[in-house]
């Protein structure tokens, strides 16, 4: 009986000790982020443009998005405010901040169920043969447990997936 008093008294201390821990890690971390990635690609800015842009197609090619309601658009169907609901519940809503075709593309996270905001500007610099493709990252995660959890799983995780995929769909050209 001892023993096992002994072990659920130690796992809890245990566990306090990583809640501790983990909420130490978010308070101390800063609120605001930015950091930018360039890579140069085998591609055209106008196939890089379609791929980036293609807002319904989020959930085909980055596995945390379910789903995404348009909530509006242009009047030539260009999205310029969606609701994206992530795997693991809630929602972010992006609104179209800037947009010059084939060049530049700013989208900011206006409302999310994280405490978060953000933008993200990705910038197309055609390189012959080929684009230099720029992507920053710009935000802040007021709440202290889900910042200790983008610091812990890395802050600039979403910044270098989102390259990464880019890279993929566009290497084997």
């Amino acid at each position: 009986m001892k023993r096992i008093l002994l072990f659920a008294f130690g796992t809890s201390f245990l566990l306090i000790g990583l809640v501790v821990l983990f909420l130490a890690v978010g308070y101390f971390q800063e609120s605001k982020f930015h950091k930018e990635t360039s890579e140069w690609l085998k591609a055209e800015p106008e196939d890089i443009w379609n791929y980036i842009t293609d807002i319904n197609d989020l959930p085909n090619r980055r596995k945390e998005v379910v789903a995404i309601k348009i909530l509006e658009s242009k009047p030539d169907g260009t999205p310029t405010k969606w609701l994206e609901t992530p795997d693991m519940g809630g929602y972010m809503i992006f609104e179209l901040k800037e947009m010059i075709p084939n060049r530049k593309w700013k989208i900011e996270l206006t409302d999310a169920s994280f405490k978060m905001r953000g933008s993200w500007t990705y910038l197309l610099e055609p390189k012959i043969p080929g684009t230099l493709v720029t992507v920053i990252e710009d935000s802040e995660i007021t709440s202290i447990p889900v910042r200790g959890a983008y610091v812990l799983s890395g802050r600039d995780a979403t910044l270098l997936k989102e390259m990464e995929l880019i890279r993929n769909r566009f290497s084997g050209r």
